[in-house]
């Protein structure tokens, strides 16, 4: 069982709780993984010319990826519900309580809207789906859903372009707000960090 932590008393004098070693673990290969798909996916798109060996075999690499993510964030999003996260520190106002909750409410929608929308890209052709070498489902019906061209074009550009921007602001609000209660006493970052101590 991955029980929270215990700690040791952050500048401002109180406990923190950390998170578990597979909240860490999981936590930090998702956002690798993310990262590492909007490196691979500007990539082969601003890069490689179109329809190229080479812009298959990025493509090839980038759904393989994409779809491990998605099980891990499954997998992140079970754990997390079985497992109660340690509570916010002390002292922090109710209004960054607030932010706090929704930023990661939204991370979680974004982490799976990102993945499934490049499943639902990839379902829209007939050819056949892999994750590293193996054999992976088409979702149903999203030939179906997606017949026509421009709903295909507004998919892609939900998948390329919006979700991509969103996710990379509210990544940037996750780590600042990070940033700021860490130097401000509250040891927040530090919950997630592997490793036992500060």
């Amino acid at each position: 069982m991955d029980k929270p932590q215990t700690t040791a008393p952050n500048a401002l004098g109180r406990a923190v709780q950390r998170y578990g070693v597979v909240a860490q673990v999981l936590h930090w290969l998702i956002a690798a993984l993310i990262l590492t798909q909007i490196g691979l996916g500007w990539y082969m798109n601003e890069w490689l010319p179109d329809h190229s060996a080479a812009q298959d075999r990025i493509t090839t690499l980038h759904i393989s990826v994409g779809l491990t993510t998605l099980i891990l964030i499954v997998a992140r999003i079970i754990w997390r519900l079985v497992h109660r996260p340690p509570p916010q520190p002390a002292g922090l106002p109710a209004w960054e309580r607030l932010l706090a909750g929704v930023t990661h409410f939204l991370f979680y929608l974004l982490m799976l809207a990102l993945p499934l929308t490049g499943w639902l890209l990839v379902s829209v052709h007939p050819d056949p789906i892999q994750i590293w070498g193996l054999p992976w489902p088409h979702l149903p019906g999203a030939s179906g859903l997606f017949a026509t061209r421009p709903s295909r074009h507004l998919l892609q550009q939900v998948h390329t372009n919006y979700l991509i921007w969103i996710i990379l602001a509210n990544l940037g609000l996750h780590v600042a707000g990070a940033l700021k209660h860490q130097f401000d006493g509250h040891a927040v970052l530090w919950r997630m960090l592997p490793g036992g101590r500060r």
